[in-house]
């Protein structure tokens, strides 16, 4: 009698063991996942249970306290070997064995077994399009271009959901009307080869937004303009009576940059070394740097109206340099520039003599050096506004140090 009190002293007082179940234990998929990652797999389908009945086994007092946090329920994946389902034996253990030390067992109650779906898994690499068909632009500006940060986008998940996305799209949604280049948050959407939004299962994404940079351009139609060059000092342009086959051209670009322009320039024209009645010419529109033509235009043709015109040739014996550098002095050996064509109104054309016009160098442009040497020279006319020469004259100098 003695020995049966001792007995149940010990099992109720010192060591008391019982059980007790713990219900709703959630399963946590990634414990040793590696078995079957390793293998290019992973779950694509799994049952949809709240949680797992677990039946605790210890030392009574301990045990009582435990909640489904203190436990781990997770699949065995050992007979997991390739694609397809698997019915996967559930296994528990504690957790939390700082609060619950000692001998504890953990039995899998309901359900004891899942069955999982597995598949490969692969990775593709999507660029991110933006769509900003809802993005309202304010009148007289146009959206440019648009551009998202990050530019594409890694998913990696099972190769048959993978093989239902098209595309990476980043829809834009602003309220206000926009008038400045603006950079804006936007969730990113999975989308199917017809475009519709595709929400998957188990793929994951590097990121699920991106900042869009939307470039708003101003747009302006500016006039085209002829920058003339070759031309003796004084010369007035607006006598040559010329056209252009656009007068004016649509561009866009951004408003502090485009606001500031009156016109366009087309290439310079070297009315000395290109003009030649009769003629037409391709000149190239030079757009500043950030300005894009809207017309799809990039060079226009150059014509000039010569009915008014008048052309003679003369012997020029004026010749004179300016600008001599102080440690040198330039003798011109030269007496005659010969066959000088000029060109104007065909009245003053009629009147011009060869007093009147003046073969010039100008040492500032030039490096001499002592010897002698053929120096270009430039035609003047200095009682004349309308009359230019055409063509490349020399003369021959000799140089000496001073």
């Amino acid at each position: 009698a003695c020995g049966l009190a001792t007995w149940l002293v010990v099992t109720i007082y010192i060591d008391p063991q019982g059980s007790t179940t713990i219900r709703d234990v959630p399963i946590n998929y990634a414990n040793s996942a590696t078995t079957y990652t390793n293998q290019g797999l992973d779950i694509v389908e799994r049952p949809d249970i709240s949680g797992v009945t677990v039946r605790v086994e210890g030392n009574i007092t301990s045990i009582g306290k435990m909640t489904s946090s203190d436990i781990m329920v997770y699949p065995s994946y050992a007979g997991v070997s390739g694609p397809g389902k698997v019915t996967l034996r559930l296994q528990a253990r504690v957790t939390n064995t700082t609060d619950f030390p000692g001998d504890i067992e953990c039995t899998v109650e309901s359900p004891d077994t899942i069955d999982v779906v597995f598949d490969e898994v692969s990775e593709k690499t999507f660029p991110v399009t933006v769509d900003a068909s809802a993005v309202p632009i304010s009148n007289g500006y146009m959206l440019n271009k648009t551009t998202a940060v990050p530019a594409e986008i890694t998913l990696r998940g099972p190769t048959s959901e993978l093989d239902q996305v098209s595309s990476i799209v980043a829809p834009v949604q602003i309220d206000c009307e926009l008038a400045d280049t603006t950079t804006v948050p936007a969730t990113l959407q999975l989308r199917d080869e017809v475009g519709n939004v595709f929400t998957p299962q188990y793929i994951s994404m590097e990121s699920d937004s991106a900042n869009v940079t939307l470039t708003v351009y101003q747009v302006r139609e500016l006039p085209l303009k002829v920058d003339f060059i070759g031309t003796p000092n004084g010369f007035d342009v607006e006598s040559l009576h010329y056209s252009l086959t656009q007068q004016t051209l649509r561009v866009a670009g951004p408003a502090r940059t485009i606001s500031t322009l009156e016109s366009l320039t087309v290439s310079d024209f070297d009315l000395a070394r290109e003009f030649e009645p009769g003629r037409d010419y391709q000149r190239l529109i030079e757009l500043p740097a950030g300005i894009v033509s809207l017309d799809g235009v990039t060079n226009v043709t150059l014509d000039f109206d010569t009915s008014g015109m008048g052309s003679t040739k003369l012997n020029v014996s004026n010749i004179r340099a300016i600008n001599v550098p102080s440690n040198y002095e330039l003798q011109i050996l030269s007496s005659l520039v010969s066959g000088v064509t000029l060109y104007g109104p065909a009245d003053e054309i009629e009147k011009l003599n060869a007093d009147s016009i003046v073969a010039q160098i100008d040492c500032q442009s030039l490096n001499l050096t002592v010897g002698q040497q053929t120096i270009a020279v430039s035609i003047q006319i200095p009682s004349a506004t309308r009359i230019f020469a055409t063509g490349s004259y020399t003369v021959q100098c000799e140089v000496t140090s001073k």
